[in-house]
């Protein structure tokens, strides 16, 4: 075989296997968002933990109450690839992170083990105020734009009279 088709090959192969990567990151990110999205309350954690094995390993992906680490939401995958998916485990909610979990294998056990050492101690971490948007007036033409969602969520506008804050500004 010719080295050309040799190095074409190595080339192709580490390819596929960093696109397979950056997929399956994305997905996992992916999972970690809407889980914080949809359980943004507070005294609830979200946090992860693998469980690794000789061949195939494991993620659990938990959102957790701080004082009593009862589960809220979970999220497991269980697999030796790149094609491996999380699925949720409706069945884990409301049970503590501390006693076994039903159906849950050896490695999916580390896993959750691994997510509870995550965890802080209760009191440790404020909850820290969201960021708020701020308005920088802007003039246009001589005439003063009118505030666009000061002290909100919102978007800015794609002007970029607004600006991203994690605290009040200086007076």
């Amino acid at each position: 075989m010719n080295n050309t088709w040799l190095y074409l090959l190595l080339f192709l192969a580490m390819s596929l296997t960093a696109a397979s990567g950056l997929a399956q990151h994305r997905y996992y990110t992916r999972t970690v968002r809407r889980l914080a999205r949809d359980h943004d309350e507070p005294g609830c954690m979200l946090v992860s933990g693998r469980g690794k094995g000789r061949v195939r390993g494991a993620i659990a992906v938990l959102v957790l109450r701080r004082h009593d680490e009862a589960i809220r939401a979970a999220a497991v995958m269980e697999g030796a690839t790149v094609l491996a998916r999380f699925k949720d485990r409706p069945d884990w909610v409301g049970l503590s992170a501390r006693d076994n979990l039903p159906q849950c294998s050896p490695r999916l056990a580390k896993a959750v083990a691994d997510a509870r050492t995550h965890l802080p101690a209760v009191g440790a971490w404020p909850r820290l105020p969201a960021p708020h948007l701020v308005h920088v007036p802007r003039t246009n033409a001589g005439k003063a734009q009118p505030p666009c969602g000061s002290g909100s969520r919102q978007a800015p506008p794609r002007d970029g009279c607004c600006r991203r804050v994690d605290r009040e500004p200086r007076r």
